[in-house]
Order: structure tokens, then sequence, then C-alpha cells
């Protein structure tokens, strides 16, 4: 197994400490969800064991669809009308549970690392 992976895994779980940590933007997030795609992808073409694979199927994606800005035409006059209050409220909530599954995936790749470090190396 190639270390860069194990280095990249260790980094996503830094980087996913530091969003569920901080107050993050969309595009933070957004991007962290291409990592976590990316990430899986190389697992799942280059692990040939099973039981880690299975694992690596377990891992969750962000919803990111919630971030990119699609409102419905009732919230945004709402938003308008409200001084943006209702957007802003709406959108934290989404950034929230976009956090929740970024707190899911740091513990399946801890995970994974664990497996990895011990079954490769």
């Amino acid at each position: 197994m190639n270390r860069n992976i194990l280095r990249q895994i260790a980094d996503i779980q830094i980087q996913a400490d530091k969003i569920t940590a901080n107050a993050t933007n969309s595009t933070e997030i957004i991007d962290f969800a291409r990592y976590n795609e990316e990430i899986k992808a190389y697992l799942l073409q280059n692990v040939k064991d099973d039981f880690i694979i299975s694992y690596v199927r377990e891992i969750p994606s962000v919803p990111i669809e919630d971030l990119e800005g699609n409102t419905s035409l009732s919230a945004t006059i709402l938003g308008l009308f409200s001084g943006g209050l209702g957007f802003n409220i709406q959108q934290m909530k989404r950034l929230e549970r976009a956090k929740e599954v970024v707190s899911i995936l740091k513990g399946k790749y801890a995970s994974i690392e664990f497996l990895l470090k011990n079954h490769f190396l």
C-alpha cells in the first residue's frame, strides 16, 4: 500500500477536525466532500482486502447538493423580506447537517487508517 494514501487519510481526518470545530462556509465543506470522494474511489480501486473494502463502502457522502445554493423560490422571497434571516437560518442548518456527516467520516477514516497500517505495514 502506498504511504501517500496513508498521509491523505491522516490529512482528511485533520481537515474533518477543522470543519467540525470551526464555523466554516459551504465552499470548504464542498471541497472536503470532493476530496472524500477522491479518496474513497482510490481505496475502492486499490485495496484488495474485502474486510477493509467493506469499511470503505460505509463511508458516507457529504450532502453537498444542500450547500450549493439550491433554495426554493418561497424560501428566497421569505429571506428577502426578513432581511436574509430566513436564508441564514436555513443555511446554518444545512452546514450543521454536513458537519455531522463530516464527523462520521472522520471516525470511518480513523478505522480504515488503523486497518491499513496493521494490514499492509
